[in-house]
């Protein structure tokens, strides 16, 4: 998620929680509140994508695609959907969140800019009040020793005085000090009480650090509205919460006085401090009704809050299911794509077909750059082809067409055994090892009017990936009988087997250890995952390195896996498809 994505989700949970607040302030426990800025904060603060089903966004593209396919109305370029907010021209996809950019757009610049205001005053306005807090002396008397006894804290807490405040408020997490004005009346004992009580609670809770994360969201979401009504209700909140905890604590008796201290200190209060906890902020009505209404929670009021809390965060604190799962499968095609059309572009120039031949040189093929021609030891080609196979219906390699040739070549490549990249995927090309003329028979019967509308050089980018990432689910068969050439090969892909199908395929191997999970679409071989897997179904007796194999093979891959195995077979003992008997499961070194 970009920022603007991840403000605009957050201004949405902003509404709904304001709008929760307003019916049930005063009948829900003030934490469930808490709890709920609390998931703004996360929202604002962290670049996560939690889809879920019944988000509200998913609703959203719902209801979108319904529109679009029924109207059949496409939108503007530029107008961007709920999904794609963070995409506008200049702002998304120039604002980012862990994003590197060699350069910035104006409008990342006015955003650092804020940013760097908003936190410059907030730390210089906190620098400040810090200096005048630590001119204060502390409190001696018996009632505060007292009650420092009776309220321990694993953090060394103080309780001073200072001349220069007019309401009581607390600062510091970890060294924290509660500061009252030097005019407190110390013989008000009552009174003391509910005001340390007050502030006791703001230290047993943390307040300071839930208030510099609101001061860091506002920082960074300067330029959102929303953002600035969040920090203001959840400030409110934080005291609302803290009211309800001294009231639960000192009992409803009390209430009448705490409303009272509050009414006292409201117009002492010396503006705004931030990252400070105050008695007496402002909307000090709104708390003394909240007091006079607080009652014991109950049970079923406790199960109506979290039912509540946990609605809300599954339904406006999540993503789109279809958008998100659909950015996730489509992010690697798009690349593989783009990167595809470059390559594709680039092999049309000179340069590239000079490279994309020069492997072929050590065979005899040599590439004029001059002319665009193909030479095969000397004499000019007519026709070039290297194709491997990639699944059932398709293949991957190089082609080249001059009609002026006198000879027609092709590639010569290994593919008895498929080397593995670095990253343990399989590379389908196998191994390239030589080039050799078409007979003379197959130069005069080949239709050259068919060749003329491919590009003159076909270049296949094939996705590593694809196969890096085959699992269990997409085994594949190969068969391979020798020839004239050993790069004619036939290769047959499980692409459409189902898990049910594979079940059945691989129940023959598991009475030696090997088992099929469904639901994983996973192989394993005595617990353990099985990164490679082969069963040479059929064999002509030959090795599969040797280039002289002949048979038929199953193999699965998966680069996550821990232990390579191959079937055993006795080619002894054949079954109506001619392949061999299983006699076992060897693990491969």
């Amino acid at each position: 998620m970009d920022i603007v994505q991840m403000s605009f989700s957050a201004s949405v949970l902003t509404v709904v929680v304001v709008i929760i607040r307003a019916f049930a302030l005063h009948k829900l426990p003030k934490k469930t509140f808490l709890v709920l800025w609390g998931v703004v904060i996360c929202r604002l603060l962290l670049p996560l994508s939690v889809p879920f089903q019944f988000s509200f966004y998913t609703g959203i593209e719902t209801l979108k695609n319904m529109f679009i396919e029924s109207t059949d109305v496409a939108f503007p370029a530029g107008m961007p959907s709920v999904s794609q907010v963070g995409n506008i021209p200049g702002i998304g996809q120039t604002i980012g969140v862990g994003a590197s950019t060699a350069s910035f757009s104006w409008m990342e610049l006015v955003w650092l800019t804020g940013i760097c205001a908003f936190a410059l005053f907030f730390i210089t306005v906190y620098i400040k009040c810090r200096r005048e807090f630590q001119t204060s002396l502390p409190v001696n008397n018996d009632f505060i020793a007292q009650w420092l006894r009776e309220h321990p804290l694993r953090r060394p807490m103080q309780i001073r005085q200072s001349d220069r405040i007019k309401a009581p408020l607390t600062y510091g997490a970890f060294r924290p000090v509660i500061l009252l004005p030097k005019k407190t009346d110390w013989t008000d004992e009552a009174r003391l009480k509910v005001i340390l009580a007050h502030e006791f609670v703001h230290i047993k809770r943390f307040d300071t650090l839930t208030k510099l994360l609101l001061a860091a969201a506002v920082c960074v979401h300067w330029f959102n509205p929303f953002v600035w009504l969040m920090y203001v209700m959840a400030n409110r909140d934080i005291e609302l919460a803290c009211d309800e905890a001294v009231l639960r604590k000192c009992g409803e008796s009390t209430k009448a006085a705490y409303a009272l201290a509050l009414i006292g200190l409201a117009e002492k209060n010396s503006g705004l401090v931030p990252l400070i906890n105050h008695f007496s902020k402002n909307a000090i009505e709104e708390r003394i009704v909240a007091i006079m209404k607080t009652k014991k929670t109950s049970l079923m009021g406790m199960v109506f809050a979290s039912a509540m809390v946990g609605g809300t965060i599954a339904v406006f604190a999540t993503n789109a299911a279809s958008a998100t799962d659909n950015r996730q499968e489509n992010g690697n095609v798009t690349v593989v794509q783009e990167a595809a059309a470059e390559e594709a572009a680039y092999a049309e120039t000179p340069e590239g077909k000079a490279e994309l031949f020069a492997v072929y040189e050590p065979y005899g093929l040599t590439y004029n750059k001059s002319t665009d021609q193909l030479f095969y030891k000397g004499e000019l080609v007519r026709y070039f082809a290297d194709y491997y196979p990639i699944d059932e219906d398709s293949s991957a390699g190089n082609d080249y067409l001059n009609e002026k040739g006198t000879i027609d070549v092709h590639g010569v490549r290994d593919l008895s055994k498929l080397p593995r990249h670095a990253d343990s995927s399989i590379d389908p090309s196998g191994k390239l090892i030589g080039v050799e003329p078409y007979s003379q028979a197959e130069f005069n019967a080949r239709d050259i009017e068919k060749l003329k509308n491919p590009p003159q050089t076909d270049a296949v980018s094939v996705d590593e990936s694809s196969m890096a990432n085959t699992s269990a689910g997409t085994a594949q068969e190969f068969s391979n009988e020798a020839s004239s050439t050993a790069s004619t090969a036939a290769y047959s892909a499980g692409d459409d087997i189902t898990p049910d199908e594979l079940a059945k395929i691989y129940a023959v191997y598991e009475p030696f250890g090997v088992t099929y999970d469904k639901k994983k679409d996973r192989l394993y071989y005595n617990g353990k995952l099985v990164r490679e897997f082969i069963d040479i179904l059929s064999s002509n007796g030959e090795e599969l390195e040797s280039g002289k194999f002949e048979g038929s093979m199953r193999q699965m891959n998966r680069p996550d896996g821990k232990v390579d195995i191959k079937a055993v077979r006795d080619y002894k003992k054949l079954n109506a498809e001619g392949e061999g008997k299983l006699i076992g499961i060897e693990v491969v070194n």
